[in-house]
C-alpha cells in the first residue's frame, strides 16, 4: 500500500540576467537576456493517493542540498509555523515557516481558507508520520 512520501524533482531554473553590450551608436541602450537554464532540484510531498500536497519554497542546486532541506523540515517540525493568505486571484494558499524562512508551500490554491488550513494541517501530520529514513525518489525531467 502506498504511503505519503517526499519526492525530489529536477527542474530547469534561470540563472541571473546579464546585460548585453550596448548597440553601436547608442541606439536602444542595453537589453537583458537570460543566461542558459541550469538544473536545480525541488522537493514535493505526495499523499498516499499520489496527489501533490506541498512543495519546497526554493530550488536547491543539487540533490544533496534538496535532501538536506527535507531533513531540516522534518527535524524542525515542532517549531514550524503554518500560515494562510490570499494569492493574487482571491484563492487561499498556505505556507510553513521555520524561523523567518518559508520552507514549504501549498501545491495548489483553495477557494476557502478552511480547506487551505485543513490541507496544511494534514501535510504537517503526514510529515510527522513519515520516517526520516524513508526512501526519497529522485526524478529527472
Amino acid at each position: 500500500m502506498a504511503a505519503a512520501r517526499f519526492q525530489v524533482v529536477s527542474v530547469a531554473r534561470s540563472a541571473a540576467r546579464v546585460p548585453l553590450p550596448r548597440e553601436p551608436e547608442g541606439s536602444a541602450g542595453s537589453a537583458n537576456t537570460p543566461n542558459p537554464r541550469v538544473r536545480g532540484f525541488t522537493w514535493r510531498f505526495m499523499s498516499a493517493n499520489n496527489r501533490s500536497l506541498a512543495r519546497s519554497a526554493y530550488t536547491s542546486p543539487d540533490v544533496e542540498s534538496c535532501l538536506e532541506t527535507i531533513r531540516l523540515l522534518q527535524e524542525g517540525l515542532s517549531d514550524a509555523v503554518a500560515e494562510t493568505s490570499r494569492n493574487g486571484n482571491g484563492q487561499w494558499v498556505w505556507r510553513v515557516r521555520l524561523g523567518d524562512e518559508v520552507v514549504a508551500t501549498a501545491a495548489r490554491s483553495y477557494p476557502r481558507q478552511v480547506r487551505a488550513r485543513l490541507t496544511c494541517d494534514a501535510f504537517l501530520q503526514l510529515v510527522a508520520e513519515t520516517a526520516p529514513s524513508a526512501a526519497v525518489q529522485v526524478m529527472y525531467r
